[in-house]
């Protein structure tokens, strides 16, 4: 690029964005954005990935089922009452108008168009003055950068007036970007503002003069938040996914805009490909950890072809806290790492420790995973250390989940890992101290993955904490049929394809209970095993193998 990217200086920035936040308090914040109508964008960016014509179905007769909720309303979906936060971020952002592009026709054009006009108008009228989501920085991000890509099939044949008010609206919009892009966003929320402002500042010839602090608020926040392994500070799979997509759609309007793709961009796509690959299981897609589900595997090729980034899975991630351990057909997924700190910990788990197992296509032990909705009934539980497989004491968490915000608390579990590979056998060790405060507890779990991919052995060990109870757990696959054995010292676990799999354990009661499996977003009836017992002087050690069940003739 001509100039060096370089972000506003931070001080003007600050002030600036403590004078927005005056003004939102005061109701008047609206009329401090009137200024120059946008100008049509001077440069038409592609939307690189298909949208779901059946939702569009269901948009065009009045549905909007967006994050796990269904609400029928013709109009104003904006100010729909009872709809939770997720369902709004989803409506107010816009990008589902490449749901109504994906169905097609003239109808699909006029309702998209109608339901632009509706959102303005309510704007207009004050209604989403001051909404806390509606222009929160993100939102408004992804809304601004949907407009430009659907400019022409807005525009076409919406009469003078209509395109004169959505570059009205677009040139308010972009005006409050430019003051709180940056200043405001939570885990990867932040980013998702900053994209849209470079949009608007590639795409609208009146903020083109703006493009220099804007790439240098893109850089400044893809070199915090892409780790040095490619792992995306949240440490969650399903944002890495969703964030790798959306660098990728950006490259491509820097490409349409015939600008140079700024290096930190190109590099944070090459870095984050492979972990997208390192958090797949055989069945292609995610792997349960810190608020995400299993996602559609297509979806997820489509991502990585566009990414065109042909890097190799790592066999760890250091940074990112975890590692990755596969033989033969066996993968197995296990977090080493240590919770993230804020504004990226709003998806983080108390899962310190949790493995995921599959063995070729089809996924053994898992972790619960996450619903849809952000707000819902689960939304507390699916955090727990319960909903994971790992060992927990007490029935307490191991790192503090903060009740009101879902945030990470003062009680954060370090860990500290330790790999060894020989002649294609792996042999990991970890630990944590996330029960130590209160509980005076250390937790290490140690784990053998034989070269053949037909032999795995646990033990999981606490150092302290005498008179404690602890459970570990190890959450099936709904798909997974499983009974207990030998007087309930082992388990046999039966995969759909006929496959047999032994879970011995010693050094604790095994039973079986009934789990929830949240990994295609709602809710599932599963089962888990768990292994109880209660902390002696000495401790406690539970040592367990998954071993493969030879086949029968």
């Amino acid at each position: 690029m001509d100039d060096d990217p370089s972000p506003p200086s931070p001080f003007w920035s600050g002030l600036k964005y403590g004078a927005v936040k005056l003004a939102r308090g005061t109701g008047l914040y609206g009329a401090t954005l009137a200024g120059r109508r946008a100008p049509p964008p001077n440069v038409a960016p592609p939307d690189p990935f298909a949208g779901d014509p059946d939702r569009g179905r269901q948009i065009l007769e009045g549905a909007f089922a967006f994050a796990g909720e269904r609400i029928a309303q013709a109009r104003n979906p904006w100010t729909a009452i009872g709809a939770g936060r997720g369902w709004l971020e989803t409506a107010n952002g816009f990008d589902w108008l490449r749901d109504l592009a994906a169905h097609g026709g003239a109808e699909a054009q006029a309702r998209a168009q109608s339901l632009t006009a509706d959102w303005i108008a309510a704007d207009h009228a004050g209604k989403l003055e001051g909404d806390a989501i509606a222009w929160r920085a993100d939102v408004a991000g992804r809304r601004v950068w949907s407009w430009i890509v659907r400019y022409g099939w807005l525009s076409e044949g919406a009469g003078d007036e209509a395109t004169a008010a959505l570059l009205d609206s677009l040139g308010r919009q972009v005006r409050h970007l430019d003051r709180v892009a940056g200043q405001e966003g939570l885990d990867a929320g932040r980013l998702v503002g900053i994209m849209g402002y470079v949009v608007a500042t590639l795409c609208l010839p009146n903020w083109a003069e703006e493009r220099r602090g804007a790439f240098g608020l893109l850089v400044e926040e893809l070199e915090r938040a892409i780790l040095p392994d490619g792992c995306h500070a949240t440490r969650s799979p399903r944002l890495q996914v969703e964030v790798l997509r959306d660098l990728t759609a950006l490259r491509e309007v820097f490409r349409s805009a015939q600008v140079e793709t700024p290096h930190a961009l190109q590099s944070a796509i090459d870095k984050m490909a492979p972990m997208v690959r390192f958090f797949r299981h055989g069945d292609g897609g995610l792997a349960l950890f810190n608020d995400s589900r299993e996602g559609d595997a297509a979806e997820i090729d489509s991502v990585l072809a566009l990414a065109d980034a042909r890097g190799r899975p790592p066999k760890r991630a250091p940074h990112g806290g975890f590692e990755r351990l596969a033989a033969a057909r066996m993968t197995v997924l296990v977090d080493v790492g240590a919770p993230p700190a804020a504004p990226y910990d709003g998806c983080a788990h108390a899962g310190a420790l949790s493995l995921e197992v599959s063995a070729g296509q089809e996924r053994l032990i898992v972790n619960c995973g996450a619903s849809l909705r952000p707000d819902g009934d689960w939304s507390s539980a699916q955090r727990a250390t319960a909903a994971h497989s790992t060992l927990g004491i007490d029935d307490t968490n191991s790192s503090e989940i903060l009740p009101k915000t879902a945030r990470v608390g003062r009680r954060r579990a370090r860990t500290e890992v330790e790999r060894r590979e020989a002649d294609d056998n792996f042999w990991l060790e970890a630990s944590h101290d996330g029960y130590w405060k209160g509980i005076g507890a250390q937790v290490r779990r140690r784990l053998f993955l034989a070269a053949g991919g037909d032999d795995l052995r646990g033990e999981d060990a606490i150092e302290g904490g005498d008179g404690a109870p602890f459970t570990i757990r190890f959450h099936l696959h709904p798909k997974i049929q499983v009974s207990l054995l030998h007087n309930h010292t082992a388990a046999l676990l039966r995969t759909p394809s006929g496959q047999g799999w032994r879970l011995r354990a010693a050094g604790a009661d095994m039973a079986l209970t009934d789990s929830v499996y949240l990994g295609r977003g709602e809710g599932k009836r599963s089962q888990q095993i768990i292994l109880t017992g209660v902390v002696g002087p000495e401790g406690a050690a539970v040592k367990w193998a998954l071993q493969r069940e030879a086949k029968k003739g």
